[in-house]
């Protein structure tokens, strides 16, 4: 039994609230970046620094890796963050979705890679909280998915520095997203890669190639199909903290989403042609055997009864007495075979 599973059995029974991790990842003590900006200034501190809020600035506190239950506990407390949402912080089976609470709102979706060489996704799952004036992101893995957006925010042309966190949360979310489709680049092209090997792959590895990528595909739209579902509660909700302005981007959000479910429905769909091209190849295969077959046996037919004629033993047969009998017989048996090539190459059947 896998570790994630046995961590599940610990938490059943539970009462809710209770904070149980139930990842795989290494329990390790976590790396916080946090960084305190407006317009005017950004600074960034690696370890966890909560007093840096203050009313003149926004403050997003970045924990990677949440192995740490008693950590996340603290940090909760510090931003009033709702315990049944730190329960789903450190529950990594959770689905993408949105929860709205008084003091703000929060969030989780997957983090989503491709292994090309096992054909498998891997996930992360990330949460994020947004209160006013303040983002707290938690990432599963210690690799630190969202560099990026912290090098960005350190731009001082960047747009995130002049809005709230309710912008900055849409640019995590925009990162997330922005690296499905890099997945499904690589899905792409391990889909081609088995639609240009379909007359040469050896028959068990192509069905197993194309039925680890129809599992990938499913376990990928299992994983995005919710958020399609959260993104659209965020954008009806009245919560204040995601300001009018911001919706707009929200909708780019859904729109990407949306393209992600068109391409993993476009790439199933071609992966069930392949695979009937692939049955149909193989039906071609087994079609064309049978035909050589029956061309042959065929022409034997014909040569198997002279043979059997002249294997009976009865004494009043005079060409057995000649003394070109064997030859005529075998020349006989010749024409008959080249005859009956000529016919079916004219019809061609061979």
């Amino acid at each position: 039994m896998s570790k994630k599973h046995k961590k599940r059995i610990v938490k059943a029974g539970l009462p809710p609230e209770t904070l149980v991790y139930t990842g795989d990842r290494a329990q390790t003590p976590p790396v916080v970046h946090t960084i305190a900006y407006n317009p005017d200034f950004c600074n960034t501190f690696n370890d966890y620094r909560p007093e840096k809020a203050a009313p003149d600035r926004n403050l997003w506190v970045d924990v990677l890796n949440i192995s740490d239950v008693d950590f996340i506990k603290t940090v909760g407390e510090q931003f009033n963050i709702h315990p049944l949402a730190l329960e789903d912080v450190v529950n990594t089976q959770q689905r993408a979705k949105m929860d709205e609470y008084d003091n703000g709102l929060f969030i989780v979706l997957p983090h989503i890679r491709y292994d090309e060489r096992w054909v498998e996704l891997q996930f992360e799952q990330v949460s994020m909280f947004v209160g006013q004036d303040v983002l707290v992101t938690f990432q599963e893995d210690p690799d630190d998915t969202l560099q990026i957006v912290r090098q960005r925010l350190g731009e001082a042309s960047n747009r995130m520095r002049k809005k709230g966190t309710d912008y900055l949360a849409y640019s995590v979310m925009d990162s997330i997203i922005d690296n499905y489709f890099v997945a499904l680049d690589k899905i792409e092209t391990s889909v081609f890669e088995v639609e240009n090997s379909i007359y040469a792959a050896s028959n068990q590895h192509f069905k197993a190639k194309i039925f680890s990528l129809k599992h990938t595909l499913s376990q990928f739209k299992n994983k995005v199909q919710p958020l399609r579902e959260a993104v659209a509660r965020m954008h009806r909700t009245d919560c204040p903290i995601l300001r009018q302005e911001d919706a707009v981007y929200l909708r780019d959000i859904a729109d990407h989403v949306a393209q992600v479910l068109d391409h993993i429905d476009n790439f199933k769909d071609q992966l069930i042609n392949i695979e009937s091209l692939y049955q149909s190849e193989i039906s071609n295969r087994m079609n064309n055997v049978m035909k050589l077959l029956t061309v042959i046996s065929t022409i034997f037919i014909p040569l198997s009864f002279v043979a059997g004629v002249y294997g009976m033993n009865f004494e009043n047969m005079p060409e057995l007495k000649w003394h070109y009998g064997y030859f005529f017989v075998l020349g006989i048996m010749f024409i008959t075979m080249i005859g009956m090539l000529i016919y079916f190459r004219v019809k061609k059947m061979i």
